[in-house]
C-alpha cells in the first residue's frame, strides 16, 4: 500500500510540474510573434498547439486524482481536495473556450492578455487565451494538494511550539475549510455564470494561502520563497473603502522587520483590527437590522459575526460560497487570535517570514471580503 501512495505522490508531483511548464510555454508566444509577419496568425497557431497539449495533460491529471482518492492511506483532507481538483480539472477540460465564463478568471491581471490587447480582440485569439487562465487556476489548487502531503505529515504549529489545544484547533478549522472548498468547487457548474470568474479565481488562492501559513508554522525545512498569487494589491481597495485602514496594514508590515520582542503581538493586533474594521464597515449594525429580523443573527442585540458575513455574501445566493467564506474567516482568526493572546504559543519563535505569511494571509482575506461585497 505504501508503494501505491508513493507512486500517486510522484505522479501528482509530475503533473504539477508539467502544468507549470505548460503555463510557462505561453510566454514563448512573444518569441513567435517577433518572427512572424502575421502576428494574428502566429498567435492563433501558438496558442492552439499549446491548448491541444493541455487537453492531453488534463486528461492524465484527472486519472491520477481518481487513483489517489482510492488509496486508503490518504487523509480525509487529501481526499476532499482530490475531489475538488478532479472537479476543477473536469471544468477546465470541458469548458467551451469561446463562451466559457472561466475565460475571464484572470482577465484583470493577466500580463499576456494586457500585452497583446491590441490584437486580442479577435474572437479566435481571445478564446484560446482562456486555456492559460484556467491552467493557472488548476495549477494553484493542485500545488496545494501536493503541499498538503507534507503539511499533514507534520504537527500543526510545531515550529512555534503550539500547545496541544491550539494544534487541535488549527487541525479542526483547516479540515472544515478544506471540506467547504471542496463543496464550493463542486457547485461551480450550478453557480450564476457571472459569478463563476470570481469564485474560480479567489477560492483556490485563499485555500493556497492557508496552506502556506500552516506550512510556515508547522513544516521544517520548507522553501522560503515569496508567495505570488497574481492578485491586485489590497492597498488600492483599502484606500477606496476607508483610507484609515492603510495605517493598520502598514503598521503590521513595518513591525515585521522590528527588533521589538513584542513584534508578534503588534503584527497580530494590527491585522485583527483590520479585519474587524472591514467586517463592521461592510456589514454595519443598521444595515444588518434592516436586512434581517432573525433572532439567530443577533447576540445581546448586536449582529453576530456570522450574520455580518451572511450579509456580505447576500448577493451570491450560494450556500457553499457563504460556508466557504465563514470557514475561511474562522481559519484565519483561529491562528491570529491565539497568536495575539500569546497563551498557546511561544511568540518569540515566530520568524519574520512566518509573520509575513500571516500578514499576507489577512491581506488576501481582506481583499476577498471587499470583492465579495461588491458582487451583483
Amino acid at each position: 500500500m505504501a508503494n501505491l501512495m508513493d507512486d500517486a505522490v510522484r505522479a501528482l508531483q509530475k503533473q504539477i510540474t508539467l502544468i507549470s511548464q505548460s503555463t510557462a510555454a505561453y510566454n514563448n508566444v512573444f518569441a513567435d510573434l517577433t518572427k512572424s509577419t502575421s502576428a494574428i496568425t502566429s498567435l492563433q497557431s501558438s496558442l492552439a498547439k499549446q491548448f491541444e497539449r493541455d487537453r492531453a495533460l488534463l486528461g492524465n491529471t484527472s486519472a491520477i486524482l481518481s487513483q489517489a482518492r482510492l488509496i486508503s492511506e490518504v487523509t480525509s483532507n487529501f481526499r476532499d481536495l482530490s475531489r475538488a481538483n478532479a472537479c476543477l480539472t473536469s471544468l477546465v477540460s470541458a469548458a467551451s473556450v469561446t463562451d466559457s465564463a472561466m475565460s475571464k478568471v484572470f482577465a484583470d491581471h493577466n500580463a499576456l492578455r494586457s500585452s497583446i490587447a491590441a490584437i486580442a480582440s479577435q474572437s479566435s485569439v481571445t478564446s484560446l487565451l482562456s486555456s492559460l487562465d484556467t491552467t493557472r487556476l488548476l495549477h494553484t489548487s493542485l500545488s496545494s494538494q501536493y503541499r498538503l502531503l507534507h503539511l499533514e505529515a507534520a504537527s500543526f504549529g510545531s515550529r512555534i511550539e503550539a500547545s496541544k489545544l491550539f494544534a487541535n484547533d488549527l487541525t479542526s478549522t483547516f479540515s472544515k475549510f478544506t471540506r467547504s472548498y471542496r463543496d464550493l468547487v463542486e457547485c461551480i457548474p450550478a453557480i450564476q455564470e457571472s459569478h463563476i470568474p470570481f469564485v474560480a479565481k479567489y477560492s483556490p488562492i485563499e485555500y493556497s494561502l492557508e496552506v502556506d501559513v500552516l506550512e510556515q508554522i508547522s513544516v521544517d525545512d520548507i522553501e522560503e520563497d515569496e508567495v505570488s498569487t497574481g492578485l491586485p494589491s489590497v492597498d488600492d481597495e483599502l484606500a477606496t473603502f476607508d483610507n484609515k485602514l492603510l495605517t493598520l496594514i502598514n503598521g503590521a508590515r513595518q513591525s515585521l522587520a522590528s527588533d521589538n520582542p513584542d513584534r508578534a503581538r503588534h503584527v497580530t493586533t494590527s491585522v485583527r483590527e483590520l479585519f474587524t474594521h472591514i467586517l463592521h464597515g461592510l456589514a454595519p449594525d443598521d444595515k444588518i437590522k434592516a436586512w434581517s429580523t432573525d433572532v439567530g443573527h443577533y447576540h445581546e442585540k448586536r449582529p453576530t459575526r456570522r450574520a455580518r458575513l451572511l450579509y456580505i455574501c447576500r448577493n451570491f445566493s450560494c450556500d457553499p460560497l457563504t460556508a466557504f467564506v465563514e470557514n475561511d474567516v474562522q481559519a484565519v482568526l483561529t491562528l491570529v487570535n491565539s497568536l495575539n493572546a500569546g497563551t498557546h504559543v511561544v511568540q518569540s519563535k515566530l520568524t519574520e517570514r512566518q509573520l509575513a505569511a500571516i500578514v499576507y494571509r489577512m491581506e488576501s482575506l481582506a481583499l476577498f471580503l471587499l470583492k465579495v461585497s461588491k458582487a451583483e
